[in-house]
């Protein structure tokens, strides 16, 4: 006669399994934290932007000038401990601002300028930083960011230099592809600040609640 052991052991272990999934301590369940005084009008955030190339035809934009107003923003961080933290930041965002060109073409060169619009939009960034309470606020040490951060923008300026672009690819009967050029203008890269960055809360930019919640994310475990 076979024996029916086999069945009754894989139910066994799988019962096994899921008592030691049960007895292993919960992964740190992301925390919410929403600082509704940091939403408010900023200006000039952005300086230079990740210049493009395509082919013959390279473009460096700037911004000397903007204003951006915060709309809303939801950090989602998950404590590491001793004061690390691993999330994302969504900010909601939208403004104006000046937008500066300078288009080189095989060497023949253009200075363009004109006003430039963030249309509303949601930016979002994923990193690993380290919290400490300060004198004054909290000291935030980015440990792990994005190189850059795309946004999107809306411009005369950039249509000008997609025509550029589009006259210098019939000149070259096809080889010269301006497609790439037009989705990059639309959302052009911001570089961000390399790993290694501090940066500054201050108690007066935070509500009492806020700062409760700061301390516990530095005191878990």
């Amino acid at each position: 006669m076979k024996k029916r052991g086999g069945g009754t052991g894989r139910l066994l272990l799988a019962l096994a399994g899921a008592a030691a999934l049960a007895a292993a301590p919960a992964a740190p369940a992301a925390r919410e934290l929403r600082f509704e005084k940091l939403n408010r009008v900023y200006t000039d955030l952005v300086g230079e932007l990740e210049p493009m190339a395509v082919g013959p035809v390279t473009v460096r934009l700037s911004s000397p000038r903007q204003v951006v107003s915060v709309r809303d923003h939801v950090a989602r961080l998950t404590p590491l401990g001793g004061g690390r933290v691993d999330g994302t930041l969504e900010i909601d965002l939208i403004g104006k601002g000046d937008l500066v060109a300078d288009v080189d073409l095989a060497g023949s060169l253009q200075h363009l300028a004109d006003e430039v619009i963030l249309p509303l939009q949601r930016v979002t960034l994923t990193g690993t930083a380290r919290l400490a309470r300060v004198p004054g606020g909290y000291r935030v040490l980015a440990e792990r960011v994005p190189p850059k951060v795309p946004i999107a923008i809306r411009s005369r300026l950039l249509n000008q230099i997609v025509s550029t672009c589009e006259g210098a690819a019939l000149l070259s009967l096809g080889a010269l592809d301006c497609a790439p050029l037009t989705s990059a203008l639309e959302r052009p890269n911001i570089p961000l600040p390399a790993a290694g960055r501090e940066y500054f809360l201050a108690d007066t930019d935070l509500t009492d609640a806020d700062r409760a919640r700061l301390d516990e994310l530095i005191a878990a475990k």
